[in-house]
C-alpha cells in the first residue's frame, strides 16, 4: 500500500473511529431486539408475566430469571481492534538509512556530479623583458643563441618560430616547464629540450620574464 502522510493517517483514524462509534450507537438501539432474538434462539425466551400477588391458597411463584443482555463493550473493542489493524497496514514503513531512492536505482541512470572543465595550471604572469633577457642569455642562449636565432643541430630560431608566435604566454610557460624530448614527433632537431632549459632553479616568474623578452621580437599572434 502507498504510504500516507500524517494528515491523511489522522483523517483515516478519525473516520474509522467515527464509524466505530456510529456502529456502536446503532447496535445500542438494536440491543433489546437482538437480545430477545438470541435468547429465543437458545431456548431462553422470557416466561409470561404473572401477577405480583399470588391467589389465596397458592404459593408465590418464583421470580423469573433476569434476561441476559449483550453489552456495548464487545462492539467498541472490536472497532478499536479494527482501527489498530488498519493503522498497521496503511502506516508507511520507514526507509532504511543508507539505501538509495528507487528513482536512482530502478530504471534511471545514476546521477553524477556535473563535469567541470579543467582550468589551465599556468596563469599568465606579467614578465619583465629586461630581467628576461639576462635569464635568456644565461640559460636559453646555449641552444638558441644569444640572438635567439638558433644554433645548428641544437635549438630552433625563436625569432621566426610560428609555434612560439601562436602560443599564449600561459601555454608557452607550461611548454618551457615540461620541455620536449627528442622522441616527440614534433621535435625537428632530434635533440632533447630539457625542462626549464636545463635550469630547474628557474621559477614561474623567471620563465614569465624570459617569455616577455621573447615577445619583444616574436609577439603573440593567434
Amino acid at each position: 500500500m502507498p504510504g500516507l502522510s500524517p494528515i491523511s493517517l489522522l483523517l483515516l483514524i478519525g473516520g474509522v473511529l467515527g464509524a466505530t462509534l456510529a456502529l456502536a450507537g446503532i447496535l445500542a438501539l438494536l440491543l433489546p431486539w437482538l437480545t430477545r432474538e438470541v435468547q429465543a434462539a437458545y431456548g431462553q425466551a422470557p416466561a409470561p408475566a404473572r401477577p405480583a400477588v399470588a391467589p389465596a391458597g397458592e404459593a408465590p411463584a418464583a421470580p423469573a430469571a433476569p434476561s441476559q443482555r449483550i453489552g456495548l463493550w464487545p462492539f467498541v473493542i472490536s472497532g478499536l481492534a479494527l482501527l489498530v489493524v488498519l493503522a498497521v497496514i496503511f502506516y508507511p514503513m520507514p526507509q532504511p538509512q543508507g539505501s538509495a531512492p528507487a528513482a536512482l536505482t530502478e530504471g534511471s541512470a545514476p546521477i553524477s556530479a556535473p563535469a567541470t572543465n579543467p582550468t589551465p595550471a599556468a596563469v599568465a604572469l606579467k614578465g619583465d623583458a629586461e630581467k628576461g633577457k639576462e635569464l635568456f642569455l644565461g640559460t636559453c642562449a646555449s641552444c638558441h643563441g644569444a640572438d635567439a636565432k638558433g644554433l645548428p643541430g641544437l635549438g630552433q630560431d625563436l625569432t621566426t618560430s610560428a609555434f612560439v608566435r601562436q602560443q599564449t604566454d600561459a601555454q608557452l610557460l607550461e611548454f618551457i616547464k615540461k620541455g620536449r624530448p627528442a622522441t616527440d614527433p614534433a621535435n625537428t632537431t632530434g635533440v632533447d629540450m630539457p625542462p626549464k632549459g636545463g635550469n630547474p632553479a628557474l621559477t614561474d616568474q623567471d620563465l614569465a620574464d624570459i617569455i616577455a623578452f621573447i615577445r619583444t621580437f616574436n609577439p603573440h599572434q593567434p
